[in-house]
């Protein structure tokens, strides 16, 4: 591929945009980075640190039609839907409960099973390139009150085991569980144990990424938004941000939940939108050994920085993303019988943010349909940190050599069709 004038202009500087500049980088591709904040500022902060390709499905499955329901009339639900949201997102939900089916389930998972069988190599590659990080490899456990829950959640992996995943084949009771991890309260009754999982800090990938690129002497501008694009003949030449225009060979859409809002500007829409998330940590008397996913509740514990990360919550509404105490209260109900030793008045570094989602839960890797050097890199919803490293491989490829690698055609940006929401 040839870059012409500018080179590649990478826009967003979470662990997507900056792992694609890294993989460009490594190609020797001139790239440049531009964030409209700073590194890491969106969903690449607070979220709770897993990289694990083996419990990467897809976000709508037969479980969130219940949670859907249940959103309108429990405070507490998982899943929150914003009155004033529905009027814009209604066909977009429409779309994605279509995708709540279990053979649909079962073809996400796959094809992301398939892309995530690159994300330990790549994590160590990075360790191996310079970039400073904290990962930790450790068990994962998916524990539930209901050993129903628990059966039904190991079921959900054999897509993942059908891709060659190594996996459990039997649920664990509640004592083999605390005896793994000693955190977890009388009430767990049954989980699984996943082996293959590195616990990091998202921060200290996103600041290393940054460092290492910058040493490598890509800039990573900070506070610099794309006000506008440039385009003619199907070809993008150059875009207009807050620190001046810049011509460029190629430009990559890595903005998380905005990346719609770029994609418009292109002429084409994308159907991403933000799924709410939140965070945030407390002291506990002892840390937990695994990472652990409250099947539950739907919220995850992981310990992080000496503290103990608490995330979830996928709520849908308009206006900035701010930590709502309500929502921070229901997370914290819903954890706190199920983990031991933890002081839950001691809530510190609230944050929410928007998790990129498309209507199959699946992301969106390739070129922009309709141009030759525009290209996506989103929709990752809670597994950035996991897919983000073998999509930017893959992309990084596509841009240089021209072809679509056969692992990025399930996440094409034209599988929508005609309707777009």
């Amino acid at each position: 591929m040839t870059t012409g004038a500018g080179g590649v202009l990478v826009v967003g500087a979470g662990v997507a945009g900056l792992n694609v500049a890294h993989q460009l980088r490594r190609r020797g591709i001139d790239v440049a980075v531009v964030e409209s904040r700073q590194p890491g500022a969106g969903a690449s902060h607070g979220n709770a640190g897993w990289v694990n390709p083996a419990q990467a499905g897809p976000v709508p499955d037969p479980v969130l039609l219940g949670d859907a329901l249940r959103a309108f009339r429990d405070p507490d639900a998982p899943l929150r839907i914003a009155p004033d949201a529905l009027p814009l997102l209604t066909p977009w939900f429409l779309r994605f409960l279509r995708n709540c089916t279990p053979a649909r389930h079962a073809r996400g998972a796959h094809a992301l099973a398939l892309l995530g069988r690159r994300t330990f190599p790549l994590l160590d590659q990075l360790a191996e390139d310079g970039v400073e990080f904290t990962h930790t490899r450790t068990d994962f456990l998916a524990v539930a009150q209901d050993p129903r829950a628990a059966e039904a959640y190991l079921g959900s992996l054999e897509p993942l085991r059908q891709a060659g995943f190594a996996l459990p084949a039997t649920v664990l009771g509640g004592d083999e569980l605390r005896e793994a991890e000693p955190v977890l309260s009388g009430r767990v009754r049954a989980g699984v144990r996943l082996r293959d999982h590195v616990q990091t800090e998202p921060d200290s990938l996103v600041a290393g990424l940054t460092a290492h690129l910058r040493a490598g002497g890509v800039p990573v501008e900070e506070g610099v938004a794309v006000t506008g694009i440039s385009a003619r003949g199907g070809v993008v030449e150059a875009v207009t941000t807050t620190a001046g225009e810049r011509r460029v060979g190629a430009l990559v859409i890595a903005t998380g939940a905005k990346a719609a809002a770029l994609a418009t500007r292109l002429g084409r829409r994308v159907p991403v939108v933000g799924g709410r998330g939140y965070s945030f940590d407390v002291p506990a008397e002892r840390l937990p050994r695994a990472s652990t996913l409250l099947l539950d509740a739907h919220v995850a514990c992981a310990p992080m920085g000496g503290r103990v990360r608490v995330s979830g919550g996928m709520d849908f509404g308009r206006g900035p993303a701010r930590p709502v105490p309500e929502r921070i209260d229901a997370i914290t109900r819903g954890a706190a019988p199920m983990v031991v030793g933890v002081d839950w008045t001691d809530r510190r570094h609230a944050w929410a943010g928007d998790r990129p989602l498309t209507p199959d839960g699946l992301p969106v890797v390739d070129r922009l349909p309709g141009y030759a050097n525009a290209y996506l890199a989103t929709g990752y919803s809670m597994l950035g940190l996991t897919l983000s490293g073998p999509a930017a491989e893959a992309l990084a490829a596509f841009l240089v050599d021209g072809a679509r690698p056969a692992v990025l055609e399930p996440f094409r940006a034209d599988r929508f069709g005609p309707r777009r929401h």
